[in-house]
C-alpha cells in the first residue's frame, strides 16, 4: 500500500511539473500579409455611387476584405503598405499605378476591420507623391494609431527599429527596401535601404531594444519571379548573421518559397525566411499575381526566457475580381471540416467558382510545400517543432 502511495505521488508530481512548465511558457502568434495596393479599378469600385449627396466623393474599401476578416481575427498582423495617403489638392488626386495615392478611408478598414498592428513603409512607391506625400502618410497612420516602420522622419532616425509586444513576446522589427521609383529632394525624410552597412545598423539597434525575437521585413527581389535572386540571398545571410530570426519579403508581386533554416541541427535555433508573400490585395490579374498567402509564425518563450519559433503555417488566398470591376480577397483552403467550422464568407460565389478557388488554393499549397495538417484557423503547416525533420518541399514549380 505504501509503495502504491509513493507511485501515485510520483505520477501526480510529474503531472504538476508538466502543467507548471506549460503554464510558464509564453506563446504568441504573428500573421504577415503581402503588398496592400490600390489600383484605379479598386478606387472606381470603392467610390460611393448612391444618391445621398452627403456621401458623394467618399470611398468604402471594406467589401474588398469582407471574406477574410475572420482569418485575421484576434491576431497580431503585419502588412506592407504599397500606396500613399497623400491627400488631395489643386493638382493632387486619388490615383492608382504608377503614382499611388489612396483615400484615408482605407486606413479605417486596415485599423477597424483588419485590426492591423504594423505597416512597413520602406518600398519603391512610398515617394510616389514626393516627400510631402510620404510625410502625410505617416501623419495619417499616426492619427489612426497604426504603427509603422521603414522611414527616417522627425524624431525617428533612419535605419531605426521598432519594438512591439504581442501576448508577452517582445518583437523588434526592421524594414528596408532595395530602393525607390522616385527620390524626394527633401533631406528631412529618409528611406531605409538594403545595404550591408544599413542592415547592420538596424539590427544593432534592434538588439539594443532587448527583444525576444527580431523580425526583418524587406522589399526586394525581381518582380514576377518565383525564386529569390542573389541579392535577396545575400541580404538574408547578412541579417541572420547579425541577429535576425525571421525575414518577411515583399515586392515581387508573386509568391516565392518559404525556407526553414535549422542552425547546427538545433530545433531551438530556427531561422525562417519567406522570400515573398505576393499581393495581399491589388488589381494585377496576370497569373499568378492574384495568388498569395497569409503567413503565421508561432513563437514560444520558456520559463528561462529563451525564445524559439515553434510553428510556421500558411493560409492560401486568391484575389477574385467579379466582373473584372472589383477585387475581393478570398480564402482558398479546401478542408471541408475546417471550412464548416470557420463560417467564412463565400456568399455570391457559385459552386463552380468555389471549386476553382479550391483548386487554386491547392496549387498555392503545393508550390509552398505544406503538410496535410491544418489547424482550427484554416492554416496549413509548413513546419512544426513536433516534426522538425519535415521541411517545406515544393510539389510544383509555380502556384499557377
Amino acid at each position: 500500500m505504501k509503495r502504491n502511495n509513493i507511485f501515485l505521488f510520483s505520477i501526480m508530481f510529474l503531472l504538476l511539473c508538466e502543467t507548471f512548465s506549460a503554464a510558464a511558457e509564453t506563446r504568441a502568434r504573428f500573421l504577415f500579409i503581402g503588398d496592400i495596393m490600390t489600383h484605379q479599378q479598386q478606387l472606381d469600385a470603392a467610390i460611393y455611387k448612391g444618391k445621398d449627396k452627403t456621401l458623394k466623393g467618399t470611398y468604402d474599401f471594406s467589401p474588398q476584405f469582407r471574406r477574410v476578416k475572420k482569418l485575421l481575427e484576434d491576431s497580431f498582423l503585419v502588412g506592407n503598405l504599397e500606396t500613399t495617403f497623400s491627400g488631395t489638392g489643386k493638382k493632387l488626386k486619388y490615383s492608382g499605378y504608377p503614382l499611388f495615392n489612396t483615400p484615408d478611408s482605407l486606413i479605417d478598414v486596415l485599423s477597424d476591420d483588419l485590426k492591423i498592428d504594423l505597416l512597413t513603409l520602406a518600398n519603391n512607391h512610398i515617394f510616389d507623391r514626393g516627400a510631402g506625400g510620404a510625410r502625410r502618410t505617416v501623419e495619417a497612420l499616426n492619427s489612426a494609431d497604426i504603427k509603422w516602420v521603414g522611414l527616417g522622419i522627425d524624431d525617428v532616425v533612419s535605419n531605426d527599429a521598432i519594438l512591439l509586444e504581442n501576448e508577452g513576446i517582445k518583437a523588434a522589427f526592421i524594414n528596408h527596401s532595395y530602393g525607390s521609383n522616385l527620390w524626394p529632394k527633401s533631406n528631412d525624410i529618409h528611406l531605409n535601404v538594403i545595404s550591408e552597412k544599413d542592415l547592420k545598423i538596424s539590427l544593432e539597434r534592434a538588439k539594443k531594444l532587448s527583444p525576444d525575437i527580431i523580425i526583418a521585413c524587406f522589399h526586394w527581389g525581381n518582380e514576377y519571379q518565383l525564386k529569390p535572386n542573389i541579392h535577396q540571398k545575400k541580404a538574408a545571410e547578412i541579417s541572420f548573421n547579425n541577429g535576425a530570426d525571421l525575414i518577411i519579403g515583399t515586392h515581387p508581386h508573386v509568391l516565392q518559397p518559404v525556407e526553414i533554416k535549422i542552425a547546427s541541427n538545433d530545433i531551438k535555433n530556427i531561422k525562417v525566411v519567406a522570400w515573398s508573400l505576393g499581393n495581399f490585395v491589388s488589381f494585377q490579374r496576370t497569373l499568378p499575381r492574384e495568388r498569395n498567402c497569409i503567413l503565421a509564425v508561432e513563437v514560444v518563450k520558456d520559463d528561462e526566457g529563451f525564445t524559439r519559433i515553434s510553428k510556421v503555417s500558411t493560409a492560401p488566398l486568391y484575389v477574385i475580381a467579379p466582373g473584372q470591376k472589383r477585387t475581393e480577397v478570398t480564402y482558398a483552403g479546401n478542408d471541408e471540416k475546417v471550412l464548416a467550422s470557420m463560417d467564412l464568407d463565400f456568399e455570391g460565389l457559385s459552386k463552380t467558382q468555389i471549386t476553382k478557388l479550391h483548386n487554386i488554393g491547392k496549387n498555392v499549397l503545393d508550390f509552398l510545400g505544406t503538410q496535410d495538417e491544418i489547424d482550427e484557423y484554416g492554416f496549413y503547416t509548413l513546419w512544426n517543432e513536433t516534426s522538425p525533420d519535415i521541411l517545406p518541399k515544393s510539389r510544383r514549380k509555380s502556384p499557377k
